[in-house]
């Protein structure tokens, strides 16, 4: 391998550092906010200037008070909040400070005072003896009694003191930066040392890696976004899933990390990878911007490697890789859509569902499918269509009525097929038995005919799927495919290898952002199986995404948006909002 192609795997490698530093920037920022860790620290200058019970008067005074988040506090919580630091400003204008702290120390406001510089000198001089007074009056003797000299001096002391302060935030949060990184460097499976080797020997991916990298140098805004002394945020929070979006091809998946002592070598990479991180973005962006610079010296004109740009090859809908004239990569276009135009049919019919009567038959027509709903057990709902060329088997899922609920409450699990050593759960396995011995009468070739689409959103979901798994072992199936929105878990791993082994070809299963009932059961016996669907909070598609992209997806959020966010848990289940999702992708 040459120079260069050696240049271009450790670009690469920096492109993922500075992606990953502006996570680890962003989540300690959170957490210092949420914690409160500026205000405590900026209470600490108070301590060491004028001592814990002064301080805690200071902190009383109603100009202070007016820059907590919890003013005037009424009760025992709101005191408590404030006793551990939370809530306390984490900034105090320095004119503010210095006018509350002499007005504290003098017993009266500086400006009521300073027609009488006496006046001052004296009730200085009766201060208990303390660090503070010696300060305080050796500040008044550098004024030669000039009270708004004396103001000045106080407040570049209050400067001071805070400048220090700085240092200490710094080492507190590079400290918490470090576990962070840490945590995301095994959480993602970010080892640098294998990180590095595979940009080395792969081609493809060190082509990924370096188009990254170079998006990164060449945003203008990203410079002025990251998280500099004077910020308290990296980037727009959707800026930011964006960038790791583009990243999670290069990490890959990953589901059982070894022991240390197992693997020595992956945590130290591990290790290399969290120091990495703690650097900060900022640090990582300065040396990618040089390392581009020398690449460009040695190549003029040129800012990618003379290796085939392949496409970026990511089961997502990513940017693929071209070569202009110039020879230079660029983003071009991008892969197959996954959407497939029945998915949007599914979709609007398992929306079309929650209809009865003869609304539900007149919006049938409209898509040239002619069928009964019928309702068997618990009160549970099923319709089987036939059209021109295809049947569609649609559950209808949960209504908020007692026996939808009593069905999704009856999670305990059971064998499912009996004599299998799979379990399911109970209420739906219970259900989807009666609709197939509903069917075996009503449709006695299901199936074996003609092609059979099965789909149906949440409850309808998890009967779509174990109707699908029993269906498609009769002889002679012609099942089509499996579609289900909002499916929750149905069964434990025998059951989810069993529903892969039979259905992976055409099982899709859709997941919006954050949608609670994919997460239920939350038991820890559950497994999901089939092809994960799933919609970002971009809305953008993605295709079988790592689970650390699907959580950070899901927390990663402005402050002001967390009422939105909260309401999304409930909102992003709705059928409808799955069929709007799909619309947007048929027409990208």
């Amino acid at each position: 391998m040459s120079g260069l192609e050696m240049l271009d795997a450790f670009i690469g490698l920096v492109g993922i550092y500075l992606t990953l530093s502006l996570l680890v920037t962003a989540i300690g920022e959170g957490i210092s906010q949420a914690s409160g860790l500026r205000g405590r620290n900026l209470r600490q200058v108070f301590n060491g200037l004028i001592g814990k019970d002064r301080t805690r008067t200071f902190y009383a005074h109603p100009r202070i008070r007016q820059l907590m988040q919890c003013d005037t506090p009424g009760n025992v919580l709101q005191k408590l909040w404030l006793h551990l630091g939370f809530g306390l400003p984490s900034y105090i204008p320095a004119d503010i400070a210095t006018e509350v702290l002499l007005e504290q120390q003098l017993g009266a406001p500086l400006s009521q005072l300073s027609p009488s510089p006496l006046e001052i000198q004296q009730r200085l001089e009766q201060l208990p003896v303390s660090a503070t007074r010696s300060s305080l009056l050796h500040f008044w003797q550098q004024s030669h009694a000039d009270p708004q000299q004396f103001q000045l001096f106080v407040q570049d002391w209050f400067n001071d003191r805070c400048d220090r302060a700085v240092g200490w935030f710094k080492r507190k949060l590079g400290t918490l930066q470090l576990l962070i990184g840490l945590i995301v460097a095994v959480g993602m499976n970010v080892d640098s040392i294998a990180m590095y080797q595979k940009f080395f020997s792969d081609p493809i991916a060190r082509q990924q890696a370096v188009l990254l990298a170079e998006n990164l140098a060449a945003n203008p805004q990203l410079a002025t976004e990251l998280c500099r002394e004077d910020k308290t945020q990296c980037m727009d929070t959707l800026t930011l899933k964006q960038q790791l979006t583009q990243t999670a091809p290069l990490l890959g998946h990953q589901e059982n990390w070894p022991w240390p002592w197992q693997a020595p070598a992956v945590w130290f990479g591990y290790l290399l990878t969290g120091f990495a991180l703690s650097l900060g973005a900022p640090f990582w962006f300065d040396i990618l911007q040089k390392l581009m610079s020398v690449k460009q010296k040695f190549r003029p004109g040129n800012t990618a490697s003379h290796e085939p740009p392949p496409a970026l090859h990511n089961s997502n809908t990513t940017t693929a890789v071209a070569v202009t004239p110039d020879n230079t990569a660029a983003a071009t276009s991008k892969q197959p859509n996954p959407l497939t135009a029945m998915d949007l049919q599914l979709a609007r019919l398992a929306d079309l569902i929650y209809l009865d009567g003869p609304q539900l038959d007149l919006e049938l027509q409209t898509f040239l499918l002619s069928g009964q709903l019928r309702s068997v057990g618990q009160d549970t709902q099923y319709l089987y269509a036939s059209g021109a060329d295809y049947d569609v088997l649609i559950c209808r899922g949960t209504e908020g009525k007692l026996a939808d609920i009593r069905t999704d409450v009856q999670c305990p699990l059971v064998n499912w097929p009996l004599g299998s050593n799979s379990k399911a759960h109970q209420g739906f396995s219970a259900q989807a038995d009666i609709i197939l011995a509903d069917l075996s009468q009503q449709q006695p070739k299901v199936g074996l005919e003609r092609p059979l689409w099965i789909t149906g959103h949440s409850l309808g979901g998890a009967l779509a799927i174990l109707l699908a798994l029993q269906l498609s072992q009769k002889p002679g199936s012609k099942l089509a495919g499996v579609v289900t929105f909002g499916q929750p878990k149905v069964g434990d791993a025998q059951l989810s290898q069993a529903i892969t082994a039979q259905l992976l070809p055409f099982y899709r299963r859709y997941v919006n952002q954050r949608d609670i009932v994919p997460k239920l059961p939350p038991l820890p016996d559950y497994r999901h199986s089939g092809q994960l669907y799933y919609f970002d909070d971009l809305d953008q598609l993605q295709l079988n995404p790592p689970r650390w992209l699907m959580l950070l997806d899901q927390v990663l959020y402005d402050a002001e948006q967390a009422e939105t966010a909260l309401r999304q848990h409930l909102d992003d289940h709705k059928m409808k909002n799955y069929v709007s999702l799909l619309v947007k992708q048929s027409q990208r």
